[in-house]
């Protein structure tokens, strides 16, 4: 994993909208785009 690693934030939300994906196909459900900026705009550093 990107966070692991000690990747920047970029990377690290690569790998958190794949999750996002991977779940929502596991449940049957699926994430939308907008959520995923959300989180970042309100709780990355650096932005």
């Amino acid at each position: 994993m990107a966070i692991e690693a000690g990747m920047p934030v970029d990377m690290v939300q690569i790998d958190i909208t794949k999750t996002w994906e991977l779940l929502g196909e596991v449940i049957g459900d699926s994430v939308h785009e907008s959520l995923i900026d959300q989180l970042f705009s309100q709780f990355c550093l650096g932005k």
